[in-house]
């Protein structure tokens, strides 16, 4: 099979490779589409962030070179020894859960493997889908509806970003919040916040995805009206919570300064440089800094999925531009900045 894999920094080839065979309690995953996340954007241009290249990873064993790629929906096209076939068999479209710990620590035992400390991700510590098939546990793929297409069906992996994000916020429902930029992740948590009751302020610089934000239901701006926007909504109180969604440092203390006192700040963006923060804000106001990274297949990946399926998230929320696997090295050097996502059909075959 084919498969775009990481070798080092800026190095990303697209290469033969033998096909995976799935283990015991594993399924062979045939991939339909694949998400590039800015997560990929960050290991090609200043990696090794997640991935392994010194030593063997302590949970997976694997180190580079690895396909990249975690935002995937494929069918299932076998299954490994001993693999209950009933449940998904041959031809069932999934979502393969991503995430995995060593199920047998503190956190493991709660349900809690993404803080795993042998926490392992398919596509960082072990071959994704940036591939024509991967390998997936079979008791964390999550089924999806037949009539949810592959082009709508691969933003699940963001939805559950999304969904865990505005889990950490508590209940909010009624208030305000400030979504702090409308790419793919942005976008998806501006309509799931919409969805839950919540009036949305959503911050952002290019006009179309503006545009999208306002499709999503929510109020538009941009960044230099974003502080008006929110003082006339909460007579000046600030948002009761505050999604930081661009990774970017400096736009971290400007996220704490919309936030009312007592609000929650969630961090989603992540670029893997430390933030200022405004700690006499933080501690007299009692703000509260809640970060937010792996999510859990049966409560955020299972949820994301119902909310494909129920029209919640609808196609023209965020428009997938679907590439192929000779273009990752391109995309990933050079993303494209028209769309909101783009995402990989590794047979080049467009039956999606």
């Amino acid at each position: 099979m084919r498969a775009a894999r990481w070798h080092a920094r800026r190095d990303v080839r697209v290469e033969e490779v033998p096909d995976p065979v799935p283990a015991a309690g594993e399924v062979l995953v045939r991939v339909e589409l694949c998400g590039i996340c800015g997560t990929d954007v960050e290991e090609y241009r200043g990696g090794p962030l997640a991935i392994d290249v010194d030593r063997p990873h302590p949970l997976t064993g694997t180190r580079v070179p690895l396909a990249l790629g975690h935002e995937v929906v494929g069918v299932i096209a076998g299954h490994g020894p001993g693999t209950d076939a009933t449940r998904l068999p041959v031809g069932t479209r999934v979502i393969p859960d991503v995430v995995l710990g060593c199920g047998t620590c503190w956190w493991c035992r709660r349900h809690q493997e993404g803080v795993c400390a042998r926490q392992a991700v398919r596509g960082l510590n072990l071959d994704g889908g940036l591939a024509e098939y991967m390998v997936a546990d079979a008791a964390t793929c999550v089924p999806v509806p037949d009539h949810v297409p592959p082009r709508l069906a691969v933003l699940a992996e963001p939805a559950a970003v999304a969904v865990r994000a505005l889990r950490k916020a508590g209940d909010v429902t009624g208030g305000t919040a400030l979504v702090l930029g409308a790419g793919a992740i942005g976008l998806l948590l501006t309509r799931v916040a919409v969805a839950a009751g919540i009036q949305v302020v959503t911050s952002e610089t290019a006009d179309f995805r503006r545009a999208a934000a306002r499709h999503a239901g929510a109020v538009a701006v941009r960044p230099e009206e974003t502080a008006a926007a929110i003082d006339r909504l909460t007579e000046g109180r600030g948002a009761d919570v505050v999604f930081e969604c661009t990774g970017l440092p400096a736009l971290l203390p400007e996220a704490i300064r919309h936030c009312r006192a007592r609000g929650t700040v969630v961090i989603v963006g992540f670029s893997g440089r430390d933030a200022a923060v405004p700690l006499a804000d933080v501690v007299l106001k009692e703000k509260r800094l809640v970060g937010t990274a792996a999510h859990l297949w049966d409560e955020d990946v299972t949820a994301g999925v119902r909310l494909l399926a129920s029209g919640v998230i609808d196609p023209a929320l965020v428009p997938v531009r679907v590439a192929s696997l000779d273009e990752v090295p391109a995309l990933l050097a050079v993303p494209d900045q028209g769309v909101v996502k783009v995402a990989i059909d590794p047979r080049g075959q467009e039956e999606v």
